[in-house]
């Protein structure tokens, strides 16, 4: 005897004693229980932006921003490390500054990179202006350039 016809003398006496197709047992409303719920629809897939308007967006938000930080993930959330140590930064000094989370759309981390002509992630921009990434961005804020140029920057 196989598997299958086991499984189905066993069901069979505890469905008392009906024979019903293996089918009916897993889509049966248990009893008592609810009836299986069909399962909703996969969203669509997010519509990621083109290079050229990767490129407007990004030249927006650096004229729109006087603090800005392209990171990987966001201040509170951070998706490595030297996104964090930016963060980290900025919070010290508590003022408030923008982010985009490069992550969010293939194309921004793609266009920013070539916007600066800079490879790496974090980007930072100080009064519309690209100043670097994490290396540069700490040793501003060690040095106390950073602060005197945020706070230079906020002023006006």
């Amino acid at each position: 005897m196989g598997i299958r016809r086991r499984i189905l003398n066993k069901l069979k006496i505890i469905a008392g004693g009906e024979e019903r197709p293996a089918s009916q047992y897993s889509t049966a409303t248990p009893p008592g229980g609810e009836a299986p719920r069909k399962a909703a629809p996969p969203p669509p897939p997010p519509k990621f932006m083109t290079d050229e308007e990767a490129t407007a967006q990004i030249e927006a938000d650096v004229a729109a921003h006087k603090l800005l930080v392209y990171m990987k993930g966001t201040p509170s959330a951070p998706q490595c490390g030297f996104s964090a140590a930016v963060a980290d930064v900025f919070n010290q000094l508590g003022v408030p500054y923008e982010t985009r989370n490069v992550l969010d759309d293939p194309a921004i981390r793609k266009q920013i990179k070539e916007f600066t002509d800079w490879p790496t992630i974090p980007q930072v921009f100080v009064g519309h202006e690209f100043i670097g990434g994490c290396d540069i961005t700490r040793e501003m804020h060690e040095s106390g350039e950073l602060k005197t140029m945020v706070e230079k920057v906020l002023e006006g």
